[in-house]
């Protein structure tokens, strides 16, 4: 099982479909907001999306679950939780829907972390970092027992990766 998940493209043009080509063989495209385009713009269409606070329109939906395999997925943006103090509010909201794992975007800081049994996964923004990491997108796959979270730059080179514990 393979999902590549991207956050904070903010307007940036080309990278999310160019995401898709490296990545065809992927099994979902997850975008977790602020992409500053139409629902239903080309550049999303691969996308299951949700909105981030500078998405604008009614068919964004604030959060959505995922399920494949073992994996129960809890995905949105992150700022109706306030992630960027903690993410103890996204970890029981993820809990609440019986989901094991957070994707959240919005703080432009790739982070992982587990909060009373959720791991919380921050892809970082593809387009605008704010740490001193560069801009990153993740690639999260289910290989038999092991579950993996790479992350990617902008040419598409690995720079960190990390075994996650579900």
């Amino acid at each position: 099982m393979k999902w590549v998940i991207v956050s904070d493209n903010h307007n940036m043009k080309n990278i999310l479909t160019d995401i898709v080509s490296v990545h065809e063989d992927a099994d979902l495209f997850i975008h977790l907001g602020d992409s500053e385009f139409d629902y239903h713009d080309p550049e999303l269409k691969r996308y299951i999306k949700v909105a981030g606070n500078c998405d604008y329109g009614s068919q964004f939906e604030s959060s959505k679950q995922i399920q494949m395999q073992h994996i129960n997925a809890f995905i949105t943006h992150g700022h109706l939780y306030q992630v960027g103090r903690n993410r103890e509010r996204i970890a029981e909201a993820a809990a609440l829907e019986n989901c094991n794992i957070a994707f959240y975007g919005h703080t432009h800081i790739k982070r992982v972390e587990t909060i009373e049994g959720v791991v919380c996964i921050n892809p970082g923004s593809i387009a605008q970092s704010r740490s001193v990491d560069t801009e990153t997108y993740a690639v999260f796959t289910v290989e038999e027992e092991n579950q993996i979270i790479t992350f990617y730059n902008q040419q598409h080179e690995i720079v960190d990766k990390e075994i996650v514990l579900l």
